[in-house]
This record gives structure tokens, sequence and C-alpha cells, in this order.
């Protein structure tokens, strides 16, 4: 927490943590055990950390964002209104962001939009977020566990297309408003890492030959 008061971004964790109840306050000891929680398709406060973006680029409505974030991720994930709507008021009691009704609507609407004090949360929360994939290949041991072998082959063919995918749409996406000698750094780094990966992919291969 900050000197402030206000919650500064979880170093620990992908996005900025943001204050809540207890999703289960005093639980009954003798009660029947909830259902094990399933993975979720999204890192804990990646909805706050988005949204406060999405508002950062102009005045946003809170169901602009949930069809943006349906639209972006092919509906993969589909937060609600019980998810958006709270959270947005957290925001707005914490300073980041500031709302006004909505011009012109039939249906009375609040326009939300960033604060100062938001810009400076959300710079540092972006810096969080860029060390967020070192913090996931610490954890690499722990999910090479996890995955079965019969799951293996979807599993490293899926993640391999995805992450490849992933880095490649980043560039693009950003490509024209960086260096150009920064561009051709990037692109001769993910070239030698192609390389390797084949290299590997052939000695793997080879391998597996002389032991048939």
């Amino acid at each position: 927490m900050s000197r402030d008061g206000a919650y500064a971004p979880d170093p620990g964790d992908f996005s900025p943590r943001v204050p809540g109840p207890d999703p289960n306050p005093n639980p009954n000891p003798n009660s029947n055990p909830s259902p094990i929680p399933q993975p979720q398709g999204a890192p804990r406060g990646l909805l706050l950390f988005y949204a406060l973006h999405r508002i950062s680029l102009r005045p946003t409505h809170g169901y602009e964002i949930l069809q943006d974030i349906e639209t972006k991720t092919n509906g993969a994930w589909r937060p609600g209104a019980g998810s958006i709507y709270p959270m947005l008021k957290r925001l707005e009691a914490m300073g980041y962001i500031q709302a006004e009704r909505a011009r012109g609507e039939a249906v009375e609407q609040k326009v939300y939009s960033i604060t100062p004090a938001g810009v400076k949360y959300l710079r540092d929360a972006k810096k969080a977020c860029t060390t967020a994939g070192q913090r996931w290949n610490a954890m690499k041991e722990i999910f090479i566990e996890l995955v079965d072998p019969e799951d293996l082959a979807k599993f490293f063919t899926d993640g391999m297309r995805a992450q490849s995918e992933l880095m490649k749409e980043m560039l693009r996406s950003k490509m024209d408003i960086l260096p150009r000698s920064e561009v051709e750094y990037m692109v001769r780094e993910y070239a030698l890492v192609l390389e390797r990966q084949l290299e590997w992919a052939n000695r793997l291969l080879s391998e597996i030959k002389n032991k048939a």
C-alpha cells in the first residue's frame, strides 16, 4: 500500500491488487465442502487492469468494456456485469477513475474516464505486467507435473502455436511506433530462438529414431 493509502501494483501478481470482501467469511466447518474451484481463464486482477487501460484510451461505458473483452477473446472470456460494475465503483472510490452521466441516453448510464492518479497507477501496473512472463516461467516445474501424459500432445502443440502467435501479433501491433533498430533486434532474437528450437527438434527426432 502506498503512502496515500491507495493500493499499488502487487509485484508478485500479474496485475494490480484491488481491495474486496472475503468471498467466504466465517466458513461453517460443519457444512458440506464447496466444489474445488476450476482454474480460471484469466489471471487474478486482469479485469481491473484491462478495464483501466481501456478507460485510459477514451471515456467508456462499463458494457463497452465487457463487449470489447468478449470480442477480443472470441468469447473465451465473458466477465459479467456482476464483475465489472462493482469493480468500477471501487476504482472510482480509490480515485483512479471518475464517472459522469451520459448525455442524450434514454436510460441513465455512466461514462468513466481516467484520473491523473489512475494514469500513474496504470503506468506502474504495466511495468509489473511486463515481468509476468518471468514469473510464469519460474513456475514451469509445477505446470510440468500437472500435465498428464495423455494430455501432453495437445498441451504441447496448442501452447507452442499460441505463444508464437502471441509474440508475432504483439510485435506487429506496436512495430510502427517503435524505433527500427529495436524492431530489428527483436526479429533477429526471434529468428535465433527458432533456429535453436529447430536444432533441438532435429536432435530429439534423431534420438527417437536411434532408440527404435
